[in-house]
């Protein structure tokens, strides 16, 4: 099975599209675990911005330097419910284009997604231009929020071995991992809204590494 392939947006990376094959969630979400653990351990993302988040992208990013090359990703998009956080879909991204103050071939990236409009979007495969969307660099540790980083579509941060990296944004192809959604949560026709919105059921065999992220989130 093929991934949908949904142009989507948003620079994060240099260079044209490379074929990805589709990543085990089984492999995604503990990989998704030690990107956030690292980002909070050493104080990277800010805690309070996460807690008024609506939904979050955990994703790792290889490609090489500005303009040259290709890039690539995949990684895992969950949201914020009634019930807590969603579980977990699959993701992958491909292209685009990103302004970057360094550049490097290996970024792991946080994006805080601060409204169910954006959620939605990200779900959706929706297409952005340059000009759709507010993302910036989110605060770092324990900078006060302010109501200008909650009104924000995204609140971005990205670490590459200490690089720094500015943010713009442009446009990729977001892929929905529909063959590692079905293999996790064993239901071949399992849709990333269901998933969003905690319609599915995460299997009981997947929750304890799934946990160790949720814990992290809190």
């Amino acid at each position: 099975m093929k991934h949908l392939r949904i142009p989507l947006f948003a620079s994060l990376i240099a260079g044209f599209a490379l074929s990805l094959k589709a990543e085990s969630l089984d492999k995604l979400v503990p990989q998704a675990a030690e990107i956030f653990g690292r980002f909070k351990r050493e104080d990277i993302v800010n805690m309070d911005l996460v807690k008024e988040a609506k939904g979050i992208v955990i994703i790792n990013v290889t490609g090489f330097s500005i303009g040259i090359g290709g890039s690539g990703g995949d990684g895992i998009l969950m949201a914020r419910t009634d019930k807590g956080w969603s579980g977990p879909v699959g993701i992958s991204t491909q292209g685009g284009t990103m302004g970057i103050d360094v550049g490097g071939q290996d970024n792991d990236i946080v994006i805080l997604l601060m409204n169910n409009g954006a959620v939605s979007k990200w779900a959706a495969g929706e297409h952005f231009g340059s000009s759709s969307a507010s993302a910036v660099l989110g605060p770092k540790g324990g900078v006060a929020v302010d109501a200008t980083m909650k009104n924000r579509d995204f609140n971005v941060y990205i670490w590459n071995k200490g690089a720094k990296l500015g943010v713009n944004f442009g446009g990729f192809d977001v892929d929905i991992n529909n063959e590692g959604n079905a293999n996790y949560y064993d239901k071949p026709l399992v849709s990333a809204k269901d998933i969003l919105n905690s319609n599915v059921e995460v299997p009981a065999s997947k929750k304890d590494a799934l946990d160790r992220l949720y814990n992290l989130l809190k």
